[in-house]
């Protein structure tokens, strides 16, 4: 029988060898004739530039050791040995920020201690920030784990804390910045204020979610004093703008007006603008991107996007109308997807494929164990509609895609921890709408009213916890595991489906409104899942259809009317569905691809991969008849790579997806399957390379 996989045993032998003279620092010619032979074997690797730099820093050419350490950091950012390099390069270099965050991310990781061989005067505020960000986790935001300062008298030392009244650390090309401020609506002026300040100065605020804070982040610069907002002749504008003292008034002068008003500390003002305008405070303030005003005939009104977490559509598909009549009523005269599937198991990866319509182990976020930034030229859906003139806000979500760059098109982001409740974003966004309905949105929500939680962790519904009889009311079990792992109980059970009739409650109410204020082509609605639900798993396999058969949808402009789709389609492929019916460019390096439905080519497989770190690794490649299923028991290294030559494959029909019984084997079927499925792995597959973990040294 055909073997799936076959490592290069030429490139694992010639990588040992380079492994060994590195080790013992024999940077010589032999070296150089070695790299140049394992060049051959794996042109264009990260394992290549790491000896390549490696080479370079012996010799000291540090900044040829910078440019080959971030070509390696480009390709596997998540991997210790270029963290290595790169920090040692950058050091030499004086780049001692850029160092800062790559020993951050060691220390994250391995617990390797950081080395302060950088003078002090370097470890700056904005430095300091950064680092923290390195040692945290990257679905927090705006909270830091490890929130760092320095003293010469105690050195580097940390806390938990948050990133709150300040501007968010990142990088340059995320501009304006990001200003963590908190979400206040109709209620007393400087009270959440107060309790912000409260909440971030208080030990444990990490551990608690700040209490399940609920931020307002908006992109704005500092001012100070007097500032001039000049417009052009027929432009009008909104501002927001945030105060930073208590008991502070701003004042606005225009031709017609001279007033002030007073501003509601650390939360977003808004002012509407048509004229040449003066804004003056005797406190600092900060100036928010300002919401253009004005409809574009080659935009949609509103572009929407909702994101109902764990929406399992295996579970839900059967009982759809009976469960979500609302969604049901308004999606059946517009398009529903049958086959469509998530390409992973959890919200942090899966998110930023379906922002970035790219496979993890393509964009980098693989894991939000480390706050991996999506390199700038990888363009997410938010910043191509903002290219596009719509003004772009999160409305509704959590901090997955803060730190790691995933959601940095949006202006706005209102982000919690936990308490994503469907009614309350409905609400938000219908207020969003009513105060702004002169202007072209595009706008995210992403609601977790479905998603199960450990019993022991979450607090379950007061609906479900007042009906279940006492036995069922306590059938959870007391550990506390990752939700992909919950197990089926009466409570997580009950609470799935009182969140599925919660969420479609709340969108009901959604649907009546944009019915009776939109006409179907003003709007493009998307509804979808990030991925499934364990608790109804038939199998061990984490990348089973419970977990990763996935809900998407779609009403509007451009799209079919009264379609079911049986086509396969994958979480990566609504960015580019979206590029068509919104009109902006689809990169080659877009893993997604238009479905025919749309007359694009649509596609083959669907890949859906269970890539956590530490984790064994599932793939399941889905046809539109069978399934390959593939497994490597091995733990997946934290670089999101794992040694695929002990792979074990089978191939089922979809009807019987894990049943042993039912595996299948064909020529045509390893023919249709292989090379596909070897293809999409490429970037997976180590070859049984892996630098010895700085644990170990």
């Amino acid at each position: 029988m055909e073997q799936f996989w076959q490592n290069n045993d030429r490139a694992r032998a010639l990588f040992d060898d380079l492994l060994e003279r590195s080790g013992r620092a024999a940077y010589d010619d032999d070296y150089l004739a070695v790299l140049d032979d394992y060049q051959k074997e794996a042109p264009d690797h990260p394992h290549l530039y790491v000896f390549a730099a490696r080479y370079m820093l012996a010799h000291g050419d540090a900044a040829a050791a910078a440019d080959y350490g971030e070509r390696a950091f480009l390709l596997r950012p998540a991997n210790h040995a270029v963290w290595d390099v790169l920090s040692r390069a950058y050091t030499a270099l004086g780049r001692y920020d850029d160092a800062l965050v790559m020993q951050g991310y060691a220390e994250n990781l391995y617990r390797v201690p950081i080395s302060l061989n950088i003078p002090s005067a370097a470890l700056t505020p904005a430095a300091l920030d950064r680092l923290s960000v390195a040692l945290g986790v990257a679905s927090y935001a705006p909270f830091a784990v490890c929130r760092m300062s320095y003293s010469r008298e105690r050195g580097l030392s940390g806390q938990d804390g948050l990133f709150a009244r300040e501007f968010l650390p990142v990088s340059p090309h995320i501009s304006p910045p990001y200003y963590v401020g908190v979400y206040a609506e109709q209620e007393p002026r400087m009270s959440k204020s107060w309790l912000l300040d409260t909440v971030r100065r208080t030990p444990g605020a990490v551990a608690h979610a700040g209490g399940d804070f609920t931020f307002d982040i908006i992109r704005g610069e500092p001012a100070r004093g007097r500032i001039e907002i000049d417009l052009p002749q027929d432009m009008e504008i909104v501002l927001p703008v945030i105060g930073t003292a208590d008991d502070q008034k701003i004042r606005f002068e225009t031709s017609t007006v001279n007033d002030t008003t007073w501003l509601n500390p650390d939360a977003p003002n808004f002012f509407r603008l048509s004229e040449r305008t003066a804004i003056s405070s005797d406190r600092d303030y900060i100036v928010g991107t300002p919401v253009r005003i004005g409809h574009d005939p080659s935009r949609r009104r509103l572009v929407l996007n909702i994101l109902v977490d764990a929406l399992a559509w295996s579970v839900v598909r059967g009982r759809f109308k009976e469960e979500m009549p609302n969604a049901h009523d308004f999606f059946s005269k517009g398009l529903i997807f049958d086959n469509h599937f998530s390409v992973a198991e959890y919200t942090y990866p899966s998110l930023a494929t379906i922002e970035t319509g790219m496979y993890p182990h393509h964009s980098g976020l693989v894991s939000g164990s480390v706050a991996i930034e999506l390199r700038p030229d990888r363009i997410t859906l938010s910043e191509r509609m903002k290219e596009r003139g719509y003004w772009a806000a999160n409305l509704a979500g959590c901090g997955d895609g803060i730190y790691n760059g995933a959601t940095r098109g949006y202006d706005r982001l209102i982000v919690t921890t936990y308490r994503q409740h469907a009614y309350a974003e409905v609400e938000r966004l219908i207020r969003h709408l009513e105060g702004l309905p002169d202007t072209d949105h595009f706008i995210f929500l992403h609601a977790l009213d479905v998603h199960a939680e450990a019993s022991e962790f979450f607090q379950f519904s007061s609906s479900v916890q007042q009906r279940l009889p006492l036995a069922d009311r306590l059938s959870a079990p007391d550990e506390r595991v990752p939700s992909p792992y919950l197990v089926l109980n009466a409570l997580s059970g009950a609470a799935f489906w009182q969140g599925v009739r919660d969420a479609d409650r709340a969108l009901g109410t959604l649907f009546s409104y944009l019915e009776r204020h939109y006409s179907p082509d003003d709007y493009i609605v998307s509804l979808y899942s990030d991925h499934g639900i364990s608790i109804f798993n038939e199998c061990e396999d984490i990348a089973n259809p419970a977990m990763t058969h996935a809900a998407w949808m779609m009403r509007g402009a451009g799209v079919p009317e009264g379609v079911r789709a049986d086509e396969l389609t994958s979480a990566v492929d609504i960015y580019p569905t979206l590029g068509a019916l919104c009109d902006f460019s689809v990169d080659a390096y877009v893993d997604g691809v238009l479905p025919k439905v749309f007359g694009g080519t649509g596609r083959e497989i669907a890949f859906s991969n269970s890539l956590f770190p530490t984790k064994a690794y599932y793939l399941a490649a889905r046809s539109e008849t069978h399934t390959l299923r593939l497994m490597v028991a091995n733990a997946v290294e934290q670089d999101g790579t794992v040694d695929l030559s002990r792979a074990e494959v089978k191939i089922y029909p979809r009807d019987h997806e894990g049943e042993a019984d039912h595996a299948v084997d064909s020529a045509e079927l390893r023919a249709f399957f292989y090379p596909r499925v070897r293809a999409f792995l490429r970037g997976i597959s180590n070859n049984g390379e892996v630098f010895n973990s700085p644990q170990s040294t």
